[in-house]
């Protein structure tokens, strides 16, 4: 699957002007002249695909900083100040980063890549802008991410001369479950009745509240390697009534109709992400991003740091449709 699971999760929030006349921004430096520049950091380790982690450092800013916000079209595409133009400008390219498996010591050293990965800002059918943006990435091939290991993020940055740490505790993926026996699903292919109703059901690890879930079909359902195409993502939250029934673990549960997702001879994949505790409060909180119950970064001083260091550990179930009779 592309790396639209953690792009999803990662995308940065923008701000939209209207009016009738020309404003350069440079207008309202008075109304932000007291504003420092912070870093914001989201470090997210994907147990699943180690190689895909990545730590994404940036610097926040006004729209009033002309050196990025600067009302030029950079890049001679007709559009002002888009992502592309802006992202490079306030990531922080330069720091030290390093990852480290408080369980057994080892060490893993982070470096930057200028495309370590990209979102897709999705307009229409025949519509798709790619967005690419830098983050640090493991600089070993052989990087691992242990369950149940607690991992600290350790990070300088030259520009801010600051330290940055948080820990955050790798949990295992779901498993795909009978609801009625809890017994675990022998592989990760199951066949509906096209026009059944239907719900998916897993268990996580009982710390586990929060999930991510990614939708793709397929018409190639007899194919070895079907090619899937994405279809919707979101977020969702562990069945707290199932859950104090079955007391040990969290059961999560979405329901679906399937006849509006997918036809007979389609396969769909459903993706559920288990999110660690730390990323889970970061993602669907409403505190601001550096109060202490929503970021586990601190700097040097103990401060809170805007941002989150987490975890994900994903695993797929696909789900074939006959035709019913």
């Amino acid at each position: 699957m592309p790396n639209i699971r953690i792009t999803l999760m990662m995308l940065l929030s923008t701000i939209c002007l209207s009016c009738e006349r020309e404003l350069s921004v440079a207008d309202f430096r008075d109304e932000f002249g007291n504003y420092r520049p912070e870093l914001k950091v989201e470090g997210l380790l994907q147990q699943d695909k180690p190689e895909d982690s990545i730590i994404r450092i940036i610097r926040t800013d006004t729209i009033t900083n002309t050196d990025v916000y600067n009302g030029i079209d950079d890049d001679g595409d007709g559009d002002i100040d888009e992502y592309d133009e802006t992202l490079p400008l306030i990531q922080d390219t330069t720091a030290i980063v390093k990852v480290t498996n408080l369980n057994s010591g080892e060490e893993s050293e982070f470096q930057y890549i200028a495309t370590a990965n990209s979102f897709v800002i999705r307009e229409g059918e025949d519509s798709n802008d790619v967005i690419p943006y830098g983050g640090y990435k493991p600089k070993s091939n052989s990087f691992q991410i242990e369950i149940y290991a607690q991992y600290q993020i350790e990070i300088y940055s030259r520009a801010f001369d600051k330290t940055i740490t948080g820990v955050t505790t790798v949990y295992p993926p779901v498993e795909f479950i009978n609801i009625d026996t809890l017994s675990t699903f022998d592989n990760d292919y199951i066949t509906l009745k096209s026009d059944d109703e239907k719900a998916i059901f897993w268990q996580s690890d009982l710390n586990v509240t929060s999930y991510f879930i990614t939708v793709e079909v397929s018409e190639q359902i007899h194919e070895d390697s079907p090619e899937f195409e994405f279809v919707d993502s979101f977020s969702s939250s562990r069945d707290n009534d199932l859950t104090e029934e079955h007391k040990d673990v969290s059961i999560g549960k979405e329901n679906f109709q399937v006849s509006q997702q997918a036809d007979a001879g389609t396969v769909l994949k459903i993706t559920v992400e288990a999110l660690s505790p730390e990323y889970g409060r970061y993602i669907f909180s409403s505190l601001p991003l550096n109060d202490t119950q929503r970021s586990n970064l601190r700097d040097q001083d103990g401060k809170p740091v805007m941002g989150a260091f987490g975890a994900t550990a994903a695993k797929s179930m696909h789900i074939a449709f006959e035709e019913s009779r």
